[in-house]
């Protein structure tokens, strides 16, 4: 058997809430086997402001703290959602800067999860409305007590799926304009690539 050349990477995954915190850990086992964990660190931390733009102004400073230390990032995400925050444009206009990437969801991160049961094209008010709408097809569901990837994982082939088709029909808009719209799909991706390719 041909053995695995491998190679250092350092990722940041900075989430907004605990959803968001526990979905990312739980892509980080799935993707990446036991002899990649040696050499891929992934670091998902959440953080204590429940706001994007704290999300960023964190990013900037581990970063810029990871370079100090000679162990500088290859991969930064900000993972959160829409939630009627009053700063996406700024937000947005960093990330592009800095060269981040996201993991957004509007209006919340329930939508993605929707999408491993429908293709909803539905417009939500609020995560309250969304979460309702989750909870007719997973009756179960509960932000922080389940392992979403490992109950939803069957189907997560369909929701990325789906996902690009509502990117590809939605790409004259900005994201901020756009509901219901959801990159997680990208985070996902970037996990399934980098186990195969590591």
């Amino acid at each position: 058997m041909k053995r695995r050349v491998v190679s250092y990477r350092r990722v940041l995954i900075l989430c907004e809430g605990v959803t968001e915190e526990v979905y990312a850990k739980a892509l980080r086992t799935a993707f990446l086997p036991r002899e990649l964990q040696r050499s891929v660190t992934v670091d998902v931390v959440r953080h204590k402001k429940n706001d994007p733009l704290n999300l960023v102004a964190e990013a900037k400073d581990r970063v810029k703290q990871a370079k100090k230390e000679r162990t500088p990032y290859n991969d930064v995400w900000l993972f959160f959602d829409h939630d009627n925050s009053p700063h996406l444009q700024v937000v947005f206009e960093q990330v592009e800067k800095h060269g981040f990437h996201l993991a957004f969801t509007a209006i919340s991160l329930e939508y993605w999860f929707i999408l491993h049961f429908e293709d909803c094209g539905k417009a939500f008010a609020n995560g309250e409305e969304c979460m309702r709408h989750l909870k007719k097809h997973w009756p179960a569901y509960h932000k922080t007590k389940v392992n979403h990837f490992v109950e939803l994982g069957n189907y997560v082939d369909s929701a990325i799926d789906r996902a690009q088709r509502l990117e590809i029909r939605n790409r004259e808009e900005h994201m901020l304009n756009v509901n219901p719209y959801t990159s997680v799909h990208k985070l996902v991706t970037f996990f399934k690539i980098l186990g195969q390719k590591m």
